[in-house]
């Protein structure tokens, strides 16, 4: 939830209410500062409570552990970023791929803490980021209402909004795991070309030399 609708929230609340949805929402934001700064493994309740200016005794009136606030960070966050798109592309009476593309890009940039966040947190104990399914989920509805996906058939949906997917998170990782640029027009750009027209073709005709040297292949079959 963006900090517009926290606030409309905590005006229809008690005075009590209030404050208590005041201090989640200050472990929260502690929360993303801290997991987006040292990861999941790293982090740790007592740097969170200190960050928010409150006590560990408080934290658990809040969340269970460590476990739970990275959860909630994650989902509260992707949910954020979904309703921002969905927000975005309801201006378009008929939004193409590339709006989506474009809309997605744009917003996950402003929050690409969380992207970071998700990764850090990636193996161990952690639970798995919603992130890969949100975005399937907004390519299947999209291409359910496509007029035409020849040469792929309707039962093939799911698999191209897998590879859509797929090649979206690998752009937002391989670009913003640890940098801010390119900014998400440039990288809308270069995704879109791949999705339109495919690999350089170049990379599908006979290369001077083998890809694997004979000593390589050797080491592979040891």
């Amino acid at each position: 939830m963006d900090q517009q609708g926290e606030s409309q929230q905590e005006e229809k609340l008690p005075r009590g209410a209030k404050r208590r949805a005041r201090t989640r929402a200050d472990l929260l934001m502690a929360a993303r500062k801290v997991f987006a700064a040292r990861g999941y493994h790293d982090a740790t309740i007592t740097e969170i409570t200190e960050t928010a200016a409150v006590g560990v005794g408080t934290f658990y009136l809040h969340f269970r552990d460590k476990e739970a606030i990275f959860t909630t960070v994650l989902e509260e966050g992707l949910d954020a970023i979904r309703q921002q798109v969905v927000e975005e592309i309801a201006h378009h009476d008929q939004p193409s791929l590339p709006v989506l593309i474009r809309a997605v890009f744009h917003r996950v940039y402003e929050q690409r803490d969380i992207i970071r966040i998700a990764r850090m947190g990636e193996g161990g104990a952690v639970p798995r980021s919603r992130g890969p399914d949100m975005l399937v989920e907004m390519f299947m509805g999209f291409l359910e209402h496509a007029p035409d996906l020849a040469p792929f058939s309707e039962e093939e949906i799911p698999l191209l909004a897998s590879l859509l997917e797929g090649l979206m998170d690998r752009a937002f990782h391989c670009w913003w795991d640890e940098q801010d640029e390119p900014g998400p027009d440039l990288m809308a750009d270069r995704v879109l070309h791949v999705m339109k027209y495919g690999f350089p073709a170049s990379l599908f005709q006979q290369q001077p030399r083998p890809f694997f040297t004979s000593s390589q292949r050797s080491e592979e079959r040891h």
